[in-house]
């Protein structure tokens, strides 16, 4: 699994490519850790195109990072999922926790009231 971050302001982008499994999780944890730092952030963003395969560990990381971000009053969102992993939100109804989006930049504006 490889990640790039790119800063939207109050989101972030993360760029992953390849499978996200359990053995990943220590990295991707320090990835979202180091973005964290800045109280500025509120969501995280995955662009999720180049990746295949999602397993139960890393939907669990997504779940209890959703809980994180929720003390700031963001989100977890996800862009351009492949339809296994839509498939897999509609299935085990994750899509009442996580917001999916077909692009990049609808998820990445932060809407203020």
């Amino acid at each position: 699994m490889n990640i790039n971050a790119e800063n939207f302001g109050q989101a972030v982008l993360l760029i992953v490519k390849g499978e996200m499994t359990a053995d990943d999780l220590a990295a991707l944890s320090a990835v979202v850790d180091h973005q964290l730092m800045s109280e500025d952030v509120l969501d995280i963003v995955f662009d999720m195109q180049e990746v295949p395969f999602v397993d139960s560990a890393t939907w669990e990381f997504f779940l209890d990072l959703q809980d994180r971000l929720a003390e700031r009053m963001g989100q977890v969102k996800l862009a351009r999922c492949d339809e296994n992993i839509q498939k897999i939100v509609e299935i085990t109804r994750l899509g009442r926790e996580f917001e999916l989006f077909d692009a990049v930049e609808p998820a990445v504006r932060i809407i203020t009231v």
